[in-house]
């Protein structure tokens, strides 16, 4: 009896130790990796007890059998260099080290940022087909709070994946067809592209691979649509030859092209202004102020004084700009003042309603005219003429008139005869008249300018009054002096 005993016990210390070990032979040996960095922005020490904190989450689910940390240190010292060991981050590392661990699966995890938002991910490599088998992620704000929830999150994940796949393992199915449909529940559940491209790289003729293409195909053609690009939706069309937004996407695409090649021609055509627009004109009336210097010769139609000498300053603020295209130009108003002498060129003069032609007749004129300037200048894509313009000035001006003149009179006397004698005028005259002018202006690239302009003024009469000469008295001569007249002026000047 008490042999028999002694045996059962043995015999249940046996099976339970089995069981045990047979559990540990069925879970999977995982070495986790150390945390890549993706975003730059993480420090060394919140990476290092990050990996380890997953390491220990994994350990303690029971799913898995973990790789100890110093053995992982040890078995990349002998395999690899020792300095590289800190560059160890992507597959073609990694794989090899897990091999080197006798380990049936390696965990990555990577950690970037976009869009204000930091991402890990995580995934779990079958070492002996070089796939993932199984992957997640997570979005946090970066704080180590907020990265150990991630952590935990994605560690259930994986976890729970795992198990169904264990669980469905043990069916009396295919393996194959278990794992592939997990894979594609999983895929469903997170409905993302990550979650189905990784199901068609591990099933790319599974039962799900139709509907995975569709799903791929529906982001792709949302993307293409949200981008609205030539770019993108070839890109599309590379991906997906045959997609559901194919007509669409050739449709757009041409449409895109059409319109990028007229952006492109008409970005030429302004790199070859630009090529021009570079000239003391266009520095000087690109600006904000800019003034003008001119000096003129003018003819008048309407005046004894028939030939006019300008000379004038103008000043002006520009009030809007195009820069290129059609109509491109500057805008300005501004104010100016100019010096017009006007000569004398014929003897002739009106008094009285009588002409007269002597040689004694003479009248000096000068105008002072103040005016607002309002114009605006034409880009030209000359490389000598730059700037053709049209401007109007309305103002008034200032006016020193002086007449003299010794017209003949005559007398008839009681015996019949006639006496003949002079009367002579000497006068200064101070008026204020309205003055205008229009005139077209060329600008060169040197900053000189060529106007051409037509204007006048309106001015008030004057009264002739005679002085006593010879006995004769001016008991007839009633007439006035005008000083209306208007004018052609050409000039040149420069901008300043």
């Amino acid at each position: 009896m008490k042999k028999i005993t002694v045996f059962s016990l043995f015999f249940v210390i046996f099976c339970t130790f089995s069981t045990i070990f047979a559990e540990d032979d069925e879970k999977l040996i995982l070495a986790v990796m150390e945390f890549d960095d993706l975003s730059g922005k993480l420090p060394k020490e919140m990476l290092s007890g990050a990996t380890e904190y997953m390491r220990s989450a994994f350990v303690a689910s029971n799913k898995f059998v973990v790789i100890a940390k110093e053995r992982q240190e040890t078995a990349m010292i002998k395999k690899m260099k020792a300095e590289s060991y800190k560059l160890c981050n992507d597959k073609n590392c990694q794989i090899p080290l897990g091999k080197a661990l006798s380990a049936d699966t390696i965990l990555r995890t990577s950690i970037n940022f976009f869009g204000g938002t930091y991402t890990i991910t995580s995934e779990l490599i079958d070492l002996a087909k070089e796939a993932t088998i199984i992957a997640a992620k997570e979005d946090y704000d970066g704080s180590d709070r907020a990265l150990k929830i991630a952590i935990d999150k994605l560690v259930e994940k994986i976890v729970k994946i795992e198990t169904d796949i264990a669980v469905q393992e043990k069916k009396p199915q295919k393996a194959s067809s278990s794992k592939e449909a997990i894979a594609c529940e999983y895929a469903r559940s997170e409905s993302n592209n990550f979650a189905w491209k990784t199901y068609l790289e591990k099933y790319p003729n599974g039962e799900c691979a139709a509907e995975a293409k569709e799903e791929l195909d529906k982001s792709a053609c949302k993307t293409a649509e949200k981008e609205n690009s030539a770019q993108g939706w070839k890109e599309y069309l590379k991906e997906f030859s045959n997609g559901k937004c194919k007509l669409k996407a050739q449709t757009t695409l041409q449409k895109l092209e059409i319109k990028e090649q007229k952006e492109t021609e008409s970005q030429e055509k302004t790199e070859n202004e630009k090529h021009y627009f570079n000239s003391r004109a266009d520095e000087k009336l690109n600006g904000i102020f800019s003034g003008r210097w001119n000096l003129g010769l003018g003819i008048a139609f309407n005046t004894p004084n028939k030939v006019g000498l300008s000379s004038g300053l103008d000043f002006d603020f520009k009030v809007f700009s195009k820069p290129y295209g059609r109509g491109a130009g500057n805008l300005f108003i501004g104010a100016g003042v100019d010096l017009r002498y006007w000569l004398k060129t014929s003897s002739e003069g009106y008094v009285h309603s009588e002409k007269y032609s002597e040689k004694n007749y003479t009248n000096n004129l000068i105008n002072i005219p103040i005016q607002l300037n309002l114009g605006y200048e034409f880009k030209l894509s000359n490389p000598t003429l730059r700037y053709f313009g049209i401007w109007f000035s309305p103002g008034f001006s200032f006016d020193m008139d002086k007449l003299k003149a010794t017209p003949v009179v005559a007398k008839a006397n009681e015996d019949g005869t006639t006496t003949v004698g002079r009367l002579k005028y000497n006068k200064l005259f101070f008026t204020i008249s309205f003055s205008w002018e229009l005139n077209t202006s060329m600008i060169f690239k040197n900053g000189m300018l060529l106007n051409i302009g037509f204007g006048g003024n309106k001015s008030k009469t004057h009264p002739l009054k005679a002085t006593k000469d010879n006995g004769f008295y001016d008991h007839w001569i009633k007439d006035t002096w005008a000083l209306d007249h208007t004018f052609l002026m050409i000039g040149t000047g420069v901008i300043f």
